[in-house]
């Protein structure tokens, strides 16, 4: 190709050649810098054969005239208006990529597929045929407008010869969540930083007619013509388009294609309202029956013949029938009363009007299906649904579940009342026990190790020596538990801990395994307190075997909750006998053990300083073994 606009001497092997090969429309690779083409594909070559037949221009402004108004942004559509040999313009859309770090060399892509065909033998009837099938098919739901609506600006823009589409939408677009979809395709157009200032101008604009933008703000091209729309209720939006100069034979047929939008466009937005109330009717009552169907309370609905309309989930349980069992029933045949539905309703109210409340109208005893008596508290409301028709609601609660929590509430604090008495008396023990223990080693020292005085001496010594231990437990749990956090490696802290066992295992005739992971995370831990914790489930194992031997392993690894956050998981299992099932879901309360001379108190205060460290302890136990696992927070584990 002659001239000094084509450098097309670089190695055909070059990868930005590969890439224009692979393309099957026009396009070529060019300098900004250097206004100098690159490189172009063999279809760009008769591109250019068609606008300059008797050869090429030597000066790039002559080639494109509007080159230079180039969108800053990696990638985006315009229309670029080629010269003609003729002196004309050839409207033609490109596709402009930036193609490396300096952005100097831009690739631009013809994607319109009828490049060489001259848009004024289209027929107006033939364009308006193509965009209505399109238009068809994107205005259906607000789904397909969704995804097509930026597909069908661009083939208008294509079939229609205009340089540039876009919608301006109004608010009510907010409603549908589409108000920032279509501002997103506005964006990438020439027009955009118009659109406050046309906004603004907005009801001077007749809706239905064709206008040009500069009878609004005259700073704006005249070329730029807006179209707007409106129903009877409220405003839709506007059409922009951008009109090539010398093109107003167009107009005609854009004027149809608008019409058509604006048809289609008060559709749209009914479809849209529609089915907006639709789904906001059925949510609310999905909704309404939800919150009716699980609140606590039992719910009966009554007509003016007191035949049951509704019944919840809870009520049917409370009474043992279904709702189809009783819908369409007497409500007398549900609730039996002595004095009969009707009166108890006319006795509740006047109790109410006369502010006065004797227990008798309230609280009730109704049957179950299987004959068993029930405490109920009623509450009765009425309300009018129109002149004729009237309701009467029932709201029931069932006390026995109520004076069930009431009790446990009690035992709660009772519970409490206990421990803070328990403290004051360990206290008062603690000093006589110790006074015992001084008298003791006074009278052994007064005998010989052999006298059974001496013998009797010591028993009353191990006694003694278990009601301080007991004691101390009791003072331990019903103090707060302060920890001296530190960081503390568990893999080499359970090590150490092993070692200082070694010596009871091998008397024990015990094995034990642990195979610590590398590079385990670290722990926000009190080292005393979680000593007491594993030195405990050690010494549990141990006593379990009961000097038949067996195998304690230790194990330690990640794990991550289904409520998030990575822990470390320590497992210390043994194979001894088990815990009995009717211990295993109490064996971490104060005096539950299943050791001959245990007191129960220490995996009680094992679990108290785990959950002290915000972390878990619970057991899992069957014939022949017993696995007790340990959640703690690692150090950065969210």
């Amino acid at each position: 190709m002659p001239g000094m606009l084509i450098d097309n001497s670089l190695n055909s092997q070059n990868i930005y050649e590969t890439f224009l090969y692979s393309l099957t429309t026009p396009a070529f690779i060019w300098s900004i810098a250097g206004k100098k083409i690159k490189y172009f594909n063999q279809q760009a070559e008769k591109f250019f054969d068609y606008l300059w037949p008797s050869g090429k221009p030597k000066d790039f402004d002559q080639l494109i005239q509007n080159w230079k108004d180039l969108l800053f942004s990696d990638h985006h559509t315009m229309w670029f208006e080629f010269f003609q040999q003729d002196g004309t313009t050839k409207p033609v859309q490109v596709r402009n990529s930036y193609m490396d770090q300096d952005r100097d060399l831009i690739a631009t892509v013809v994607v319109n597929p009828t490049w060489a065909v001259d848009k004024s033998d289209h027929q107006p009837l033939t364009l308006i045929t193509k965009i209505l099938g399109s238009v068809s098919t994107v205005f259906c739901s607000r789904t397909d407008f969704l995804e097509g609506f930026e597909n069908l600006l661009d083939e208008i823009e294509i079939e229609s010869g205009i340089s540039e589409i876009g919608f301006i939408p109004c608010e009510c677009f907010e409603r549908f969540d589409l108000y920032e979809m279509i501002q997103r395709i506005n964006s990438q157009k020439s027009f955009s930083a118009y659109i406050d200032q046309i906004e603004k101008e907005y009801e001077k604009i007749d809706s239905g007619k064709l206008l040009f933008v500069n009878d609004l703000i005259p700073e704006a091209p005249d070329t730029w013509m807006i179209y707007k729309i409106k129903d009877e209720t409220q405003e839709i939006g506007s059409f922009l388009m951008v009109i090539r100069s010398g093109e107003n034979k167009t107009l005609q047929p854009i004027q149809t294609i608008l019409e058509i939008l604006n048809f289609h466009f008060k559709e749209l937005i009914e479809k849209m309202e529609m089915t907006k109330s639709l789904y906001q009717n059925v949510f609310e009552n999905s909704l309404n029956s939800i919150i009716v169907d699980n609140i606590s309370e039992g719910v009966i609905i009554v007509n003016n013949d007191f035949l049951i309309v509704y019944i919840n989930q809870i009520s049917s349980k409370m009474f043992g029938f279904s709702p189809k069992d009783v819908v369409g029933h007497k409500i007398d045949d549900l609730i039996v009363t002595h004095e009969g539905v009707r009166n108890m309703v006319n006795l509740y109210f006047s109790s109410e009007e006369s502010q006065e409340d004797d227990g008798t109208v309230s609280i009730r005893y109704f049957h179950r299906r299987s004959g068993e008596t029930f405490p109920c508290h009623i509450e009765i409301k009425k309300f009018d649904f129109d002149d004729k028709n009237s309701y009467t609601i029932f709201i029931l609660t069932d006390v026995t579940e109520t004076e069930e929590n009431r009790m446990k509430s009690e035992q709660l604090a009772q519970r409490a009342f206990l421990g803070d008495f328990a403290s004051l008396l360990a206290h008062e023990i603690r000093n006589p026990v110790n006074n015992m223990n001084v008298w003791i080693q006074n009278i052994k020292g007064l005998c010989t190790e052999n006298d059974e005085i001496y013998k009797a001496a010591n028993r009353i010594e191990d006694d003694c020596s278990r009601v301080s231990h007991l004691v101390t437990n009791i003072l331990a749990y019903s103090k707060p538990l302060k920890l001296n956090l530190e960081e503390v490696d568990m893999a080499s802290f359970l090590m150490d801990l092993l070692e200082r066992w070694k010596i009871n295992f091998v008397r024990s005739n015990i094995k034990y395994y642990f195979s610590p992971p590398d590079n385990f995370p670290k722990i926000m831990g009190d080292p005393r307190a979680l000593e007491q914790v594993f030195n405990n489930l050690i010494g549990n194992a141990i006593d379990a075997f009961d000097n038949k031997g067996g195998v304690i392993s230790l194990k330690i690894s990640l794990h991550q909750p289904e409520t998030g956050g990575w822990r470390a998981l320590i497992s210390v299992s043994d194979n001894g006998p088990g815990i009995p099932d009717d211990m295993i879901d109490h064996i971490f309360e104060p005096f539950v053990t299943s050791k001959k001379k245990g007191n129960g108190w220490g995996l009680a205060i094992s679990k108290r300083i785990i959950t002290s460290h915000k972390g878990s302890i619970q057991v899992k136990s069957y014939p022949g073994g017993t696995v007790f696992e340990i959640l703690l927070p690692i150090m950065n584990g969210a």
